[in-house]
């Protein structure tokens, strides 16, 4: 989002807990008013606990199962996504905060979901261009962002291609690639995953909450 946006991110949130969506910038740097965002995935807390516990086992985990590839209906199913409760009380945490824009941004941990949003951002596998109609946001929610396929170039201390898709309540559909170095990455979970890179070769962006503004 910062890359497309042109804007810096800082969290709102930090996962303490708070009811406050995750990040939010301010648009016109001069001014007081925030733009807030939201990241999240669709739940799948039983896939997370089986990665979890093959990780504390030192063994590989495997997905399993099926699920309907519902060719030309992917606008559909991002509808009756985020029409479910776990979209609905995102939304409701974004559009509790005062805020020029409101982002619901949107990533995979289940191989379906991820299927789904690699579609939406022009990786359809070898399927036929599908059709993107539009979709229902709730008033007051601007943009909702999918990531699709992300693709690493040149190593493990390489780069990443991001292609995300994006709806915007105002212009419908749109996809972006982004290019990200992989040094700029977090770590990951050290309960789900071991990091493949030396110890402090990584260097996140400092995301430091903003001070408040009366």
């Amino acid at each position: 989002m910062e890359r497309i946006l042109g804007v810096n991110i800082e969290l709102a949130d930090a996962g303490a807990g708070a009811k406050m969506p995750d990040g939010r910038w301010k648009p016109i740097p001069s001014e007081d008013q925030h733009c807030v965002v939201e990241v999240t995935s669709p739940p799948a807390s039983q896939l997370m606990r089986e990665r979890a516990q093959a990780k504390m086992a030192g063994s590989s985990h495997v997905e399993t199962g099926s699920y309907a590839p519902r060719l030309n209906e992917i606008s559909q199913v991002c509808a009756e996504m985020l029409a479910t409760e776990w979209a609905t009380e995102n939304f409701d945490k974004l559009l509790a905060q005062p805020a020029r824009e409101r982002h619901l941004f949107l990533f995979a941990r289940r191989h379906s979901d991820e299927s789904y949003f690699r579609r939406l951002s022009g990786d359809r596998e070898g399927t036929p261009d599908e059709d993107l109609q539009p979709i229902h946001l709730p008033h007051g929610i601007s943009d909702v962002w999918f990531r699709g396929q992300a693709t690493r170039v040149g190593g493990i201390q390489g780069r990443w291609l991001v292609k995300v898709a994006r709806y915007q309540a105002a212009s419908g559909w749109h996809s972006y690639t982004v290019t990200l170095q992989e040094q700029e990455l977090p770590a990951p979970a050290g309960g789900i995953a071991d990091d493949q890179v030396e110890p402090c070769w990584r260097r996140p962006k400092d995301r430091g909450p903003l001070p408040d503004t009366e």
